[in-house]
């Protein structure tokens, strides 16, 4: 309701990953030919996205590609930095954590929810035991139920 109202921002958070080699598991050929498939090598060849679908906003749509696995203080970067808004003022210590420095974010303008599900990054204790300083800054993070659960 509040989204609706204009009072708070509605953002959905995930992840994804692209590889330019389809995998060879499956193939078809004709009957009683053999199915040839180029090999080509795939090393370091997949590129991960982090993308926030923002609700009622201009620009509607957040990106950006990753090296590497999606981890937790990537997470934590991409939410504080885009989605909280342009580094400055406030910093998170991220030190405790294990992860190096601080990273500098600012309180948004209006509050936001940002909806994940229950993958890795999203329920590391790096990210998930942020939840207080983000309310702090105007983020609020709701988690999907988990699949097969009511």
């Amino acid at each position: 309701m509040q989204a609706r109202a204009g009072e708070r921002d509605l953002i959905f958070l995930d992840e994804s990953g692209f590889a330019p080699t389809m995998p060879t598991g499956y193939t078809s050929s004709r009957t009683r030919q053999r199915a040839m498939v180029p090999r080509e090598d795939t090393k370091n060849r997949r590129v991960n996205v982090l993308g926030a679908q923002i609700v009622g906003t201009t620009p509607d749509l957040l990106w950006q590609p990753t090296c590497g696995k999606v981890d937790a203080g990537m997470l934590l970067e991409f939410v504080c930095a885009d989605l909280a808004g342009l580094p400055g003022g406030a910093t998170l210590e991220l030190a405790a954590d294990g992860l190096d420095g601080q990273m500098p974010v600012r309180a948004r303008s209006r509050p936001c929810t940002v909806v994940l599900d229950n993958a890795s990054a999203h329920t590391a204790k790096a990210f998930k035991g942020r939840r207080e300083q983000l309310t702090k800054i105007g983020v609020e993070l709701f988690y999907l139920p988990r699949a097969g659960r009511s």
